[in-house]
């Protein structure tokens, strides 16, 4: 999911096409709704961006609970829990803070905000929180990835 909200952006709606295509095609045209669903990526994505999930995966900056735009993640989030649940499979909730629903967010694209250190007076001090790039080597997959799909297009 984390390729095609961002480097494979382009690529989702014609590989949302053919998972469906071969889906009615291998069922002899009946599909049961809820796995058929379950595949498709675009809507996902799409609630993602909704979400300005994005924003949160830039290193770098720091991110606080108090953030104007972790508040507005979380109002979003609560406003759109049942699609959240539906289309990511996770629960968001009024009781959740603004960084657990970011960290729930960011999960489903296999990300998270690394705690950093504690900021502020004694009486106002908050966790603070940065993305840190994963050195997970997925740069190197999306890369080919990304020369498959051109190759095949060419």
């Amino acid at each position: 999911m984390h390729y095609f909200l961002t480097l494979g952006r382009e690529h989702l709606t014609e590989r949302d096409a053919k998972r469906a295509k071969s889906r009615i095609e291998t069922g002899e045209s009946a599909i049961w709704k809820p796995d058929f669903n379950r595949g498709q990526l675009l809507p996902a994505v799409l609630l993602l961006e909704e979400l300005n999930i994005r924003y949160f995966l830039q290193a770098g900056i720091m991110f606080r609970g108090s953030d104007v735009e972790l508040q507005n993640l979380k109002a979003l989030a609560v406003k759109h829990r049942y699609f959240i649940r539906d289309y990511l499979g996770v629960s968001v909730s009024e009781g959740l803070s603004e960084i657990a629903i970011a960290q729930t967010l960011l999960s489903k694209l296999g990300l998270k905000l690394t705690y950093v250190g504690r900021m502020g007076s004694r009486e106002k001090r908050e966790r603070v929180y940065q993305f840190i790039e994963p050195k997970d080597e997925r740069d190197v997959v999306y890369q080919q990835w990304q020369n498959r799909v051109v190759g095949v297009h060419q």
